[in-house]
């Protein structure tokens, strides 16, 4: 195993993923083979000098103008959100009017969460290890859902408008290990393209503290992305090429900007099962083994199945498991 830091059966419940095309950078075609390497180093930069994050932000913003994201991808994460509303609403016992979500990961701008209350969230707790929200991306954000979704809200002026008019509460810096709510007191967790940025340790804690948090008939909806996320800077690689690097030569590429774990499928749905959910819903996104990668395998993924290996995402639906029925 490699680890860098040590049902339903609808068509609805793949994984459900959604235009990443706004990750490529706008480098020379002549360089596609040293682009992500290039790509990684600059995190490894950013992340070990004084006020990194504000840079890197700053980068964002200003020079490739990735962000506010286009309207174009803000539709494409909200038309993620509506399918995942639609999952809550097949599998969940509760209404969503009378639901409180919990999303850890909450990133800069709050996509989801305002997705979620537009649609009538009852509350949303949203927390991030570190404070990124944006006032101004999430303004952006909240006037282009109001006009999706058909909903008025006023004015966005400060984070703490969150909550008086979206029903958010936005929480930062707070750990998911350790969210000091009370144990029973949320409906359902939510998280996209998240768990595979957090080491494996690490996972498995937050869902332990996930199943401590949530009520009996709680639900947990959890999209995972299993691919090489270089992939997005650098199309020439394939979505799987980390898994030809042994943990030694691919720690020089890992960096706070750009952590992923890559864990297979088998161990998340391992993880949840330890952590104490019984596993609803989870249709991966498989593709046809690549000989390439297969060649080229790293020591420490080669016990794992062709199947497992190139499993690219899945979107996990879950419950907590009821301790009278064993295992």
């Amino acid at each position: 195993m490699c680890d860098a830091a040590r049902s339903h059966n609808l068509a609805l419940f793949i994984w459900l993923p959604y235009d990443r095309s706004w990750l490529v950078t706008p480098f020379s075609r002549g360089t596609t083979d040293m682009r992500w390497q290039t790509k990684a180093r600059a995190f490894s930069v950013l992340s070990n000098i004084p006020f990194g994050e504000d840079i890197h932000y700053a980068l964002q913003r200003y020079v490739t103008r990735r962000l506010p994201r286009p309207e174009k991808q803000v539709k494409s994460v909200y038309t993620l959100a509506q399918r995942l509303l639609g999952v809550h609403e097949a599998y969940s016992l509760r209404p969503l009017r009378d639901s409180i979500f919990f999303e850890f990961g909450a990133g800069r701008d709050l996509i989801i969460p305002l997705a979620f209350s537009a649609h009538g969230a009852r509350r949303f707790i949203t927390v991030d290890i570190e404070r990124l929200a944006k006032l101004e991306l999430i303004r952006s954000n909240a006037a282009i859902i109001s006009r999706l979704s058909g909903t008025s809200h006023p004015d966005i002026d400060s984070l703490d408008d969150l909550e008086r008019s979206w029903r958010i509460d936005y929480r930062a810096p707070a750990d998911a290990r350790t969210t000091g709510l009370p144990a029973g007191s949320i409906d359902c967790a939510v998280s996209v393209e998240t768990l595979e940025h957090i080491p494996k340790t690490d996972v498995a804690a937050i869902l332990k503290e996930l199943r401590r948090i949530m009520r009996p008939d709680g639900l947990v909806l959890m999209q995972i992305d299993y691919s090489d996320h270089f992939k997005g800077f650098d199309p020439s690689i394939s979505s799987l090429n980390f898994l030809t690097y042994s943990e030694e030569d691919w720690a020089p590429f890992q960096s706070r900007f750009q952590y992923v774990n890559r864990l297979r499928h088998s161990e998340y749905l391992e993880l949840f099962r330890e952590a104490g959910f019984e596993l609803l819903s989870d249709q991966p996104d498989r593709r046809p083994p690549e000989r390439h990668i297969l060649e080229r395998l790293a020591p420490c993924f080669r016990g794992f199945s062709e199947e497992d290996l190139f499993t690219l995402g899945s979107l996990i639906v879950g419950r907590p498991a009821d301790p009278s029925k064993g295992n």
